[in-house]
């Protein structure tokens, strides 16, 4: 059974690059996920999803410390 249910974006409208990070700061993208979004399949951007969730742990964390 397959989900009509779309992957939506994590832009939050905060698009500023880090260059440090070069990590949008706003979303946790980079500018390649970012420009690619519309072009993935959801399984794609479920893959970028993930990596958002992990860079926004890691980087909370080295705030933190």
């Amino acid at each position: 059974m397959q989900s009509d249910i779309k992957v939506t974006s994590p832009c939050n409208n905060h698009c500023i690059m880090n260059p440090a990070s070069n990590y949008c700061c706003g979303c946790f993208r980079t500018i390649e996920e970012i420009i690619h979004w519309s072009v993935y399949s959801d399984e794609e951007k479920k893959q970028v999803l993930q990596k958002v969730e992990r860079r926004k742990t890691s980087l909370t964390k080295e705030n933190i410390n």
